[in-house]
C-alpha cells in the first residue's frame, strides 16, 4: 500500500463539556501556553464533519489541543485554519508529505477524517510518522486494509483507536449498563436505526470504491456497533435486504439497507440505514421491560453544541443524563489512554470486526436475503 497514492482532494473531484457555560463558546485563538500538559492533535482532512465538529470542539477538550491539519490544500485552507484555531503554519501538511510530521514534537495524535477509502493509507502514513491515530469510523472499507492499519501501528509502537464516541456518551453508557447487569431481565431484541435525508449531500458516498457500500456504510455502522456494546457479544449470522427507490444510487450503494444480526446468547437486532429519509432510534426489549435511547440517538454534537437526547425506562420514566460534547470527549479519553499506558475502549481490533460484520450484511443482500455467518 501506498499511504500517499491519492488524495482526498483528487477523490472528490472524480460531561464536563456538558456545562452550558461551555456550550458554544469556541475561542478562535488560543494561547499556546494554555496547551502545555496536553497532546496536540492534527486533522488529516477538512471537510465538514471536521470543520461542524471536530474542530469547534478541540479548544474546550481538556487532554488535548488543536496542533496542526492535513488537507489537500495549504495555500488557502489550511493556512485560513491556522489563523481561526491559532496553530502554526509549519503544522500544516499535504496527504504527500505526511512522512514530515514525524519531525513535528507539537502534533502527537492524527485524526483521520478523509472519506472511507482513504483511511488506511492515511492512517498507515500518520503511524509511519510516529503519531497516534484516531480513525474515523467505518475503520476502513475491507478487513484487509483494517488490518493494514493494525499491523503500521503495531510496528510504529502507535496507539490506534477508531471514532466510537458513543461508548463515552452517558445515555448509551447507562443502556449498556442496564442491558449487561440485565436490570430488566435479559436482552431480547434490539431495534436500531440511524437514517438521514442525505439528497445531492457528499456525491463520493455514491462511489462504491471510495465509501464502501451505501447507507448500512455510513450510518448503518452505528447499529452494528449498538448490538454489540448492549449485548457484549459479536454477532454470529446475518441477514439484509437493500432498497432503492432512486436510479442515483449506483450497484453495491444501496439507498437503505434493513439487516437483522443474530447474537450467541439468543438477542437479535433489527437494524435499518437510509439515505432516503431521516430517523434515529435505539430500543432495546428485555425480558422484564423495554428502555430507549431517543431524541438524537446517535447523531454527533455540532458547532460545539450537543445534541440533545433522553433515555426512557420502562414505565415511561425519563433518566436525567447530561448531553455532551462527543468529540472533545473521545479525545480526551484517547489521550488519557496513552498517557497511562492503558488500552483504549474502542481499539482498530474493534473497527476490524465492525467490517466484517458488515461485509456479511452485503454477502446476504447479494444473495438475496439469506442468513450467512459472520467471518471471525
Amino acid at each position: 500500500m501506498n499511504p500517499t497514492r491519492t488524495t482526498r482532494r483528487t477523490f472528490l473531484k472524480t460531561a464536563a463539556l456538558a456545562a452550558p457555560a461551555l456550550v458554544g463558546l469556541v475561542p478562535r485563538v488560543r494561547a499556546q501556553s494554555a496547551n502545555e500538559g496536553k497532546m496536540g492533535v492534527a486533522l488529516c482532512g477538512l471537510g465538514g464533519f471536521s470543520g461542524t465538529t471536530i474542530a469547534p470542539e478541540l479548544p474546550l477538550a481538556k487532554n488535548v489541543y488543536f496542533a496542526g491539519v492535513i488537507t489537500g490544500d495549504p495555500q488557502t485552507k489550511g493556512r485560513a485554519w491556522a489563523k481561526q484555531y491559532g496553530f502554526p503554519e509549519k503544522n500544516i501538511f499535504t496527504y504527500s508529505d505526511m512522512a514530515r510530521m514525524a519531525d513535528s514534537k507539537e502534533i502527537e495524535i492524527v485524526h483521520v477524517v478523509t472519506p472511507n477509502s482513504l483511511h488506511a493509507a492515511h492512517s498507515v502514513a500518520a503511524a509511519r510518522a510516529g503519531k497516534h491515530v484516531m480513525c474515523e469510523k467505518p475503520m476502513a472499507t475491507t478487513p484487509e486494509d483494517c488490518l493494514a492499519i493494525i499491523e503500521a501501528a503495531r510496528q510504529a509502537g502507535v496507539v490506534l483507536g477508531v471514532d466510537y464516541r458513543l461508548h463515552f456518551e452517558p445515555h448509551h453508557q447507562e443502556m449498556i449498563r442496564l442491558a449487561r447487569q440485565k436490570t430488566y431481565g435479559e436482552v431480547k431484541t434490539i431495534s436500531s436505526e440511524f437514517s438521514w435525508n442525505r439528497g445531492n449531500d457528499k456525491p463520493w458516498l455514491l462511489d462504491t470504491a471510495m465509501s464502501g457500500g451505501g447507507a448500512a456504510f455510513d450510518t448503518g455502522v452505528y447499529s452494528v456497533q449498538a448490538g454489540s456494546y448492549i449485548t457484549g457479544e459479536t454477532p454470529i449470522r446475518a441477514s439484509a435486504v437493500p432498497t432503492t427507490t432512486r436510479d442515483v444510487y449506483p450497484k453495491g450503494a444501496e439507498e437503505t439497507m434493513s439487516f437483522t444480526l443474530e447474537y450467541p446468547g439468543g438477542a437479535v437486532m433489527q437494524g435499518r440505514a437510509s439515505f432516503a429519509y431521516s430517523a434515529e432510534s435505539l430500543v432495546v426489549h428485555a425480558a422484564k421491560g423495554t428502555f430507549s435511547c431517543t431524541g438524537s440517538s446517535f447523531s454527533q454534537s455540532m458547532h460545539a453544541r450537543p445534541n440533545p437526547r433522553k433515555l426512557v425506562l420502562p414505565g415511561g420514566g425519563v433518566g436525567d443524563l447530561p448531553d455532551t460534547l462527543q468529540l472533545a470527549i473521545l479525545l480526551d479519553e484517547f489521550a488519557s489512554a496513552i498517557r497511562e499506558k492503558r488500552p483504549f475502549a474502542c481499539p482498530g481490533e474493534m473497527g476490524l470486526r465492525d467490517i466484517r460484520i458488515l461485509r456479511a450484511i452485503y454477502d446476504s443482500a447479494s444473495k438475496g436475503g439469506i442468513s450467512v455467518p459472520v467471518l471471525a
